[in-house]
């Protein structure tokens, strides 16, 4: 279970907005078993829309972040969890790859 911590800055995060953050990026932890901990930030971007920034903790020190502006807050959310996935996925196989060429040349 990924425990996940959400903030706004001059924004007010509703009920159904934290449910959806929950519902989308809740599932990221099948990308990765290391994944204990997520922020999310929320806030309106300078120009227009919102900005979205996730930052992930994994083990061994590492944080991983993604970020994402769009016209509406859930649209924000909907893409930084395809941009979180994706930099999971390669930092998974990343790992796996590294694990199986050490086990080779042993």
């Amino acid at each position: 279970m990924v425990d996940i911590h959400i903030s706004g800055v001059h924004f007010q995060v509703s009920e159904r907005l934290k449910t959806h953050i929950h519902d989308k990026l809740g599932t990221l932890g099948r990308f990765h078993n290391g994944l204990k901990t997520l922020h999310v930030t929320i806030h309106e971007a300078e120009k227009f829309g919102y900005r979205v920034d996730v930052d992930m903790h994994l083990p061994h020190g590492k944080h991983v972040v993604a970020h994402d502006n769009e016209e509406t807050v859930y649209s924000a959310i909907d893409m930084v969890t395809d941009k979180c996935a994706s930099q999971l996925r390669k930092i998974h196989e990343r790992e796996i790859d590294s694990h199986r060429s050490t086990a080779i040349t042993r």
